[in-house]
């Protein structure tokens, strides 16, 4: 049934790309994930017992992303790419305005990483830089929570993390555009993500950090587009995009030491395996179990964030860990899971649905970027920032675990706040 699974992956990853073209849309972004992790549990296929999978697993994992990548082609009438005028001119950007406001953040970022600090050792200790994630950690993960940042410290991160994403938008502008201006002040702009990406450790969490990369993945292709005039992608352009994925795969044990979890006995592909690829296994053994406990509370299960923002004091039980012979696989089982156990087969569909209406509302006002690149857009920010929830639909459900939040709704108005501030005083450039 697994290689089935494979099969019908695969043609949904080739209907989405036939139709949208874009690798940034929703459908591909989804498409991929539940494939790579499809793919990895056949490379496991004895060791995890892969051959016991059931046909409804199949029909929920495969069906219901394909159901996705057909709602978002709905909603996305149009069926060609529409070809846009190449871009040619470039931007006189106000370097100097620039360089003030990215040096002021770096400094704000940096007070906020030492206040972090200070803060961890007055709840932990002195300890090292490594050993305080993971004690950070293992009081979340063990429930005592004795560890709480002031509130003011918080803002701080929140500070860096929505200036992150005019960084990093800068960035792949240079990158893709060569711009002469933005080359100029290219050091504090890596000094900026170095401090973005310290701030994301302490987190002890490798999503802030994965995401840095998902969002400046988003942001190139888009100016990339912009700059070819079509969705065409080049060979080499190609070819660097799955280095850059190849290098984030064997390098994902050492990003698991450098936040300061304990794998030193876990290779990196078991590793790898169990964050992508063990949900697809995990799932099968949930829908192996005659005991599905179904929600209590309406949707508990698949908003289960918003309801904690809400009654803080909200708590349901966490997914099981689960083991087949020596290996780990982990306590998530891909976002159907939640779907399912909240209103069983019809909550799959109904999802995937909202999930297609949210997440392309913002795909296609992104598109105004392709027109004009070298204006700062709040929906591609936007869309950037559900971007990693959609691509990881393979691990949890992510997109309303992060994006139907209050939290979210926070984090946008930010957004909103943030790009009013740099397009009146900042971004107020002309063409050269």
């Amino acid at each position: 049934m697994l290689f089935l699974l494979d099969i019908l992956l695969s043609i949904n990853l080739w209907i989405a790309y036939k139709y949208f073209k874009n690798l940034a849309s929703p459908p591909i972004l989804m498409g991929a994930g539940m494939l790579a992790a499809s793919l990895m549990a056949t490379s496991y296929y004895t060791e995890w017992r892969m051959d016991k999978m059931l046909p409804i697993s199949v029909v929920i994992l495969g069906g219901g992303t394909l159901f996705f990548t057909f709602c978002c082609m709905i909603l996305c009438r149009p069926n060609k790419p529409v070809k846009h005028k190449r871009i040619n001119e470039e931007i006189k950007f106000p370097i100097q305005k620039i360089r003030i406001f990215i040096l002021l953040s770096i400094a704000i970022g940096f007070l906020g990483i030492l206040l972090k600090i200070y803060y961890l050792k007055q709840a932990f200790g002195s300890l090292s830089f490594s050993e305080l994630i993971i004690a950070r950690r293992m009081d979340e993960w063990n429930g005592t929570n004795d560890f709480n940042l002031p509130s003011f410290v918080r803002q701080f991160g929140s500070y860096t993390t929505v200036v992150s994403n005019f960084t990093i938008w800068l960035l792949a502008l240079m990158f893709s555009y060569q711009t002469k201006g933005l080359q100029q002040i290219k050091k504090i702009l890596l000094i900026h993500i170095s401090v973005i990406f310290i701030d994301g450790m302490l987190s002890g969490s490798k999503a802030p950090i994965l995401n840095m990369f998902m969002q400046f993945g988003i942001f190139f292709l888009f100016d990339y587009y912009a700059l070819k005039g079509n969705y065409q992608i080049s060979r080499k352009v190609y070819v660097r995009l799955l280095l850059i994925l190849f290098i984030l795969a064997f390098s994902f044990r050492g990003l698991s030491l450098l936040i300061g979890r304990d794998v030193e006995n876990r290779t990196n592909s078991d590793l790898l395996a169990e964050y992508c690829g063990a949900e697809i296994k995990n799932f099968d053994i949930f829908m192996h179990a005659s005991n599905i406990s179904y929600s209590q509370r309406w949707g508990e299960h698949t908003f289960y964030s918003f309801y904690k923002d809400v009654d803080p004091n909200f708590s349901i039980q966490p997914g099981e860990f689960q083991y087949v012979g020596n290996n780990s696989l982990g306590n998530v089982y891909t976002q159907y899971r939640p779907f399912y156990e909240d209103w069983g087969m019809l909550g799959i569909f109904v999802m995937n649905f909202i999930l297609a209406l949210i997440s392309m509302f913002f795909y296609k006002k992104s598109e105004d970027v392709i027109k004009s690149p070298f204006i700062l857009n709040v929906n591609l920010l936007i869309y950037t920032s559900m971007a990693m929830s959609i691509f990881m639909a393979f691990f949890s459900s992510k997109f309303t675990e992060s994006i139907m939040r209050l939290g979210w709704l926070r984090s946008v108005i930010y957004l909103l706040i943030m790009v009013w501030f740099l397009k009146k005083y900042v971004l107020r450039y002309g063409k050269s």
